[in-house]
């Protein structure tokens, strides 16, 4: 009896765990070719805009940046963590900033 309980409670501890994750998609830089600066931004990255180039959101100041010349690079894999984590936390207030979508 004692081992069922105990791998009853091993069983919802996993399903706790695994139910409070944040999946964070991959981080890309961007970079603009012509003036050398880089941005961060989360995969999916950005749209079209018709006649001005590329437009996203800068991860880290919530800015809406607008290429035509640029480079992107990934930073970190697609990954999930801990929801109360700090690369949880910093990927929610990214979020919060603009542009991205969890």
């Amino acid at each position: 009896m004692r081992n069922v309980l105990s791998g009853l409670l091993a069983v919802c501890v996993m399903i706790a765990v695994v139910g409070c994750s944040v999946k964070i998609p991959p981080k890309l830089q961007v970079r603009d070719v012509s003036t050398g600066k880089s941005y961060e931004t989360y995969q999916p990255w950005g749209k079209v805009v018709k006649g001005a180039g590329y437009q996203f959101t800068d991860a880290e100041t919530g800015k809406k940046i607008t290429l035509t010349n640029y480079e992107v690079s990934t930073i970190e894999s697609q990954k999930k963590v801990p929801a109360d984590s700090a690369e949880a936390k910093e990927f929610k207030a990214a979020a919060e900033r603009g542009g991205i979508k969890e």
